[in-house]
């Protein structure tokens, strides 16, 4: 289990913590490469990757060989299991070197930002739990992304079957952020060219 932080509310301290973006799914229903989509003049990737680096140690891309992530021109860890699923990226993370604390995001929820993290270190640390995730409504399960993870809980996960990421983040004892209807947007999950469209136009708008 994690050491108690004296102070629990407080924001985790950069050098323990690393940020991870899932970039390399298939997008089948996107129709094409998440980690390529653009608004506000950059990709995807580059926003998350701003947003987190003033937040975290390092931050890395996570996905399979040869899905181009290296364009990016951010470091990259391969999830080299040859079949498709969540699991697969986050077990990846857990097992690389690196800060105690991962902090896992995806590529397809650009509206993620720092109080995320925030969040999740609060619920993580009050519960001296090895990990938090996002709880959208009271009686629903924990939802895999974004969410919080100790390095610890790779233990808990070496032999856990591949399946619904939804039961390794119970099965590993991450704890809930109970996410306050307010901020539910900032969790906007994108998976569709409406979406991913419908989405752009508003955050263009509350630029303008």
């Amino acid at each position: 289990m994690p050491e108690t932080s004296p102070h629990p509310d407080a924001h985790p301290q950069r050098e323990t913590v690393a940020a991870y973006i899932l970039a390399g799914g298939r997008s089948l229903r996107m129709g094409r490469d998440k980690h390529r989509l653009e608004f506000a003049g950059a990709s995807v990737v580059a926003h998350l990757a701003s947003m987190a680096a003033p937040l975290v140690a390092h931050v890395w891309l996570v996905g399979k060989p040869n899905c181009g992530l290296e364009s990016h021109g951010l470091p990259v860890l391969h999830d080299s299991a040859p079949e498709p699923a969540l699991v697969h990226g986050i077990r990846a993370v857990l097992a690389a070197p690196g800060p105690e604390w991962r902090w896992i995001l995806a590529c397809d929820m650009p509206a993620v930002d720092a109080a995320v993290l925030a969040e999740l270190w609060r619920a993580a640390r009050a519960a001296r739990a090895p990990g938090a995730a996002p709880l959208g409504a009271p009686g629903d399960a924990l939802d895999p992304l974004p969410s919080l993870w100790h390095r610890d809980a790779h233990s808990a996960l070496r032999d856990a079957p591949v399946g619904a990421a939804r039961a390794w983040v119970e099965r590993a004892g991450l704890v809930a952020w109970l996410v306050p209807p307010q901020r539910q947007n900032c969790l906007a999950n994108l998976n569709t060219p409406e979406e991913w469209e419908a989405w752009r136009l508003q955050h263009d708008a509350n630029r303008a």
